[in-house]
């Protein structure tokens, strides 16, 4: 949750900078890339894995494990219907526990005076409707609406979303998204904001600079909103 790439496609965008690669190499090469246009139908996939056993995910859905996949996959296909030409999707341009860039999870996010975006699109809504059910959709809506009220109301960057498969989790996959993304933060100079249900990522996003602005009860689960001041360099 943390719960949106132009319409003409990843090649519209200049090549995104990355950190130097792990292992010392002397030359720097990106360690996230864009969405190709072709890879949603695997990212959802990895990102419905990815928050399928977060606090406010078991809350929400409730249910067996699989079905809570079951329930995200709906959820993150309608999300990226309607990210996709209106937010940066990014992907690892990497390989970890034998996958590889969308398969491993992904970040998404919204740029200053973008966000609320509009909803996906009327199919993709009604799959999202027919698969999550009423009760679940309904449950969601409403932790959206409150998310929707607490949020940041000055110019920021908002991440919407960044999630990693389990298995490929502790290499080091998520802060190589997070830190290619916060680069295009920090040449707007603007803030960073997201919100977060598990607490052992506080410190994750601590690390990036991101400092808890508050924390509120959602559905009996709590859920820290996270600022990073804009850059002055």
């Amino acid at each position: 949750m943390a719960i949106r790439e132009s319409a003409q496609g990843p090649e519209a965008h200049p090549p995104l900078p990355g950190p130097k690669a792990e292992g010392g190499d002397e030359h720097t090469r990106p360690r996230a890339r864009r969405l190709e246009a072709d890879e949603a139908e695997r990212l959802a996939p990895a990102l419905a894995l990815a928050f399928r056993d977060n606090p406010l995910n078991r809350a929400v859905i409730r249910g067996t494990a699989a079905q809570r996949l079951r329930s995200n996959r709906f959820g993150m296909a309608a999300t990226l219907a309607a990210t996709r030409g209106r937010a940066t999707i990014l992907v690892p341009a990497r390989e970890a526990a034998e996958l590889s860039g969308p398969d491993l999870g992904g970040l998404i996010a919204i740029a200053p005076g973008a966000w609320p975006l509009p909803p996906p699109p009327f199919l993709a809504q009604i799959e999202f409707w027919l698969g999550q059910g009423l009760r679940i959709s309904y449950r969601w809506g409403r932790v959206w609406t409150e998310l929707a009220d607490l949020h940041l109301l000055e110019p920021h960057w908002y991440l919407e979303m960044l999630g990693v498969v389990p298995g490929a989790r502790g290499n080091g996959v998520g802060s190589s998204l997070l830190e290619t993304w916060l680069e295009e933060v920090d040449r707007d100079r603007v803030p960073a904001y997201l919100e977060t249900d598990r607490r052992e990522n506080l410190d994750f996003y601590a690390r990036h600079d991101f400092e808890v602005l508050s924390c509120h009860t959602l559905c009996g689960i709590p859920v820290w909103r996270m600022l990073r001041p804009a850059s002055i360099f």
